[in-house]
């Protein structure tokens, strides 16, 4: 099996930083493992990395896509898989790095994407019911798939009791079977200080200009799907005046705090996961320690 090493961790906690200095002890280059950071023009809201900020490495996936595109998890699959087996022809160690847990789970493992649509008779049979109670259905047809599926996910929750309703469970159990031989190292922080920063971050990006990015793509130069990262689909509703931009900037402080939180929780449920708790006070120590899992797993 290819080997191929992940960076991952809550919103905030510091995966670019340590990814690039993890790809500068390898020399090697960092794929891009985040839903939101593949399209152009969104860059603050994503908090995507500068070009300073990049230090000189090339970050693959990575601001590429115009945001009025679609972009489906089967298509990032493809590619991804594509750039690892471009990095084994030229002798490099893929990296990736970011926080979009599924995405980067149907990397490594067996997911097959089916090509069917999804049924709208069977969502509507359904449309009577709180987020709450299509969850505990699906907790009753697929707990695996409840566990890992936020139940505010309405999508994706439908989706899946229409699997299990259908018993095609093929593809749901390939996913235990992984493709590559990975090390997925999770970032990880005292949550209550982590969702300071993560408070911090987003005064930060609105000082940096985010008002004024999100008014550059308001109000139809966003697909449906890239107008629901966080940061813009709250300003969007201030600028559609839903709320006042105070309530806007809480709620994105909100939304990216509960997003850490699932992202937490996803992995918390991995059984190939390396918890690192990150050294704020001397990320010199965090960085050695990555270091060290990383020569240990590709030496073995």
């Amino acid at each position: 099996m290819k080997k191929v090493i992940v960076i991952t961790g809550p919103t905030g906690v510091g995966k670019t930083k340590m990814s690039i200095e993890l790809a500068k002890e390898l020399n090697t280059e960092l794929i891009n493992g985040d839903a939101y950071q593949i399209y152009k023009y969104m860059n603050i809201g994503t908090a995507k990395p500068t070009v300073e900020e990049r230090c000189g490495i090339t970050h693959h996936l990575m601001d590429f896509l115009d945001p009025l595109s679609s972009f489906s998890i089967c298509d990032y699959q493809k590619l991804v898989r594509q750039k690892i087996d471009a990095f084994y022809e030229q002798n490099k160690t893929p990296i990736i790095v970011g926080g979009s847990g599924l995405y980067i789970d149907s990397v490594l493992y067996d997911y097959r994407f089916t090509e069917d649509a999804r049924s709208i008779e069977d969502e509507k049979k359904y449309d009577e019911y709180t987020n709450e109670e299509l969850h505990k259905i699906l907790e009753k047809l697929d707990s695996d798939s409840a566990n890992k599926i936020h139940p505010n996910n309405r999508k994706r929750v439908l989706r899946a009791i229409e699997l299990a309703e259908s018993g095609n469970k093929e593809n749901r159990n390939l996913k235990d079977q992984p493709i590559y031989d990975f090390l997925l190292i999770f970032l990880n922080d005292d949550r209550e200080i982590l969702y300071e920063r993560i408070n911090k971050r987003v005064d930060e990006m609105v000082g940096n200009g985010l008002l004024e990015e999100v008014k550059s793509l308001y109000p139809d130069k966003l697909s449906l799907q890239a107008s629901k990262a966080i940061g813009y689909q709250e300003i969007y509703d201030y600028l559609d005046g839903k709320q006042t931009l105070d309530e806007a900037i809480n709620l994105i402080k909100q939304h990216s705090r509960n997003y850490a939180k699932r992202q937490m929780t996803w992995y918390r449920n991995h059984q190939n996961v390396k918890f690192i708790m990150i050294d704020v006070n001397n990320l010199n120590n965090t960085k050695k320690e990555i270091i060290k899992l990383t020569n240990e797993f590709l030496q073995k």
